[in-house]
C-alpha cells in the first residue's frame, strides 16, 4: 500500500462501525479485566501497545475470526448491544490509533486484495425439503428490502483461511444445515466492480443510483433488535458514521443497470471491515450504506464461471450449530448440488 492508501484506509478504519469494533476487540484481547467478548468502555493505553505487538503473532486467519465476530456481536444492526457499545468504541477510537496503524501495516496488502478469479467458492447450505431454487440473472429488480443487494445475484467467497468458517456461516445466516462448497473459476475478461472503502461503494451509488421509495428500519441504526430511542449516546459522538435519525433520500445501486457495465462486484476485506454499515453523503443531498453483504465477498450478475468443481468440507469446529459436508466423497450431496447450482446458474 501506498501511504496516501494506508492512511485512507486508517481513517476509514476509525470512523467505520465494523473498524471500531474491531479496534476494541482486539484491545480487550490484550486486557486481563475482561472477557474477549466484551465492549470495553475505556481504553487501556498498555493494551493498545500489547496489541500491536501482537499483530506479529497474529494469523491473517484469526485476524479476519475477529473482524467478522465484532462486526456481528458489537456493530452489527442485529446485534442488541451495538447502541451500547459504538458511542464508547467511536469515543475511544482515536487512542487506538496505533492499533490501526498496525493492522494497515501487517495485514493492509491482503485486506485490499481484488478477487481472485480462480479461486471463487459457492458455499452452499441443504435448502429445506422440497426447495427448489430459482435461477440467477434474470430480475434484478428482486431485491433485499430497500436494495442492497439483489436476489438474482450469486455470492461467491475468495477461499477464506478455515479460521474464519465458522464465522462466516454465521454473518451469513445460515441457518445450521449441512454445508458444502464448489469451486467456480471465473472466466477470463470478467467486469468486476471492486469495493475496497466507503467510498468505492458510493461511487457504485452515484454512477448507478436508485432512489428507495419506501422505509427500511434495518438499514441504519437502530437496527432490528434495537430501539431508535436508544441510540442518543451514539448520535452524540461527531465522528460516528453508524447511525443517522433523519436524512434526504436513501440511495442504493440500480443493479439492472450495474449488471449492464459488470459482471459482478467485488467487496474486498477491506471494503467490509470500512464500509460496512458505514453511513455516506451523496452529493445531491442522499445517503447510501452497504449493509447485510458480511465479509469479502463477490456478487455475481451474470454467469460468467468454468465448471463448476466440488470441494472438501469448510472447517466447522463445532463451536456452532452446523456440519460441512465434503462433496468430493459424498456422491449424493454431491449430485443434488450439482442440481441445484445448474438450476440457478440456469445451464
Amino acid at each position: 500500500m501506498s501511504p496516501t492508501d494506508r492512511k485512507s484506509f486508517v481513517e476509514n478504519l476509525m470512523g467505520s462501525p465494523v473498524g471500531v469494533a474491531l479496534l476494541g476487540r482486539l484491545e480487550v484481547a490484550q486486557r486481563g479485566d475482561l472477557p474477549w467478548f466484551a465492549s470495553p468502555q475505556n481504553c487501556d493505553p498498555i493494551a493498545v501497545l500489547r496489541s500491536c505487538d501482537a499483530h506479529w503473532d497474529l494469523s491473517y486467519g484469526s485476524f479476519l475470526e475477529i473482524a467478522v465476530d465484532a462486526a456481528e456481536r458489537l456493530a452489527g444492526p442485529w446485534s442488541g448491544e451495538a447502541l451500547a457499545s459504538l458511542p464508547a468504541l467511536y469515543e475511544h477510537a482515536r487512542q487506538r490509533l496505533a492499533i490501526a496503524e498496525a493492522i494497515a501495516g501487517r495485514f493492509g496488502e491482503q485486506l485490499h486484495r481484488d478477487a481472485d478469479v480462480s479461486a471463487q467458492q459457492w458455499w452452499y447450505e441443504s435448502p429445506s425439503t422440497g426447495y427448489v431454487p430459482p435461477p440467477c440473472f434474470t430480475n434484478y429488480s428482486n431485491v433485499y428490502a430497500n436494495g442492497e443487494f439483489t436476489f438474482d445475484g450469486l455470492w461467491t467467497v475468495t477461499d477464506p483461511p478455515p479460521e474464519v468458517h465458522d464465522a462466516l456461516l454465521l454473518s451469513w445466516d445460515f441457518y445450521g444445515r449441512p454445508t458444502s462448497r464448489w469451486l467456480l473459476r471465473v472466466r477470463p475478461g470478467a467486469r468486476v466492480w471492486n469495493v475496497d472503502s466507503p467510498q468505492d461503494w458510493s461511487r457504485l451509488v452515484e454512477t448507478y443510483p436508485k432512489v428507495a421509495t419506501r422505509p427500511h428500519y434495518g438499514w441504519e441504526l437502530p437496527g432490528p433488535n434495537q430501539h431508535r430511542s436508544d441510540s442518543k449516546g451514539l448520535r452524540a459522538i461527531p465522528t460516528q458514521r453508524a447511525v443517522r435519525t433523519e436524512h434526504g433520500s436513501h440511495v442504493l445501486p440500480d443493479w439492472a443497470r450495474v449488471a449492464t457495465d459488470f459482471d459482478g462486484v467485488h467487496v474486498s476485506w477491506a471494503g467490509f471491515i470500512t464500509g460496512e454499515g458505514y453511513i455516506s453523503d451523496l452529493s445531491d443531498g442522499g445517503v447510501t450504506m452497504m449493509r447485510y453483504w458480511g465479509s469479502e465477498r463477490t456478487l455475481w450478475l451474470h454467469d460468467v464461471f468454468e465448471t463448476p468443481l466440488p470441494l472438501e468440507a469448510p472447517l466447522i469446529t463445532g463451536r456452532i450449530d452446523a456440519t460441512g459436508v465434503d462433496v468430493i466423497a459424498n456422491a449424493e450431496r454431491r449430485s443434488s448440488d450439482w442440481t441445484a447450482l445448474q438450476r440457478l446458474l440456469d445451464r
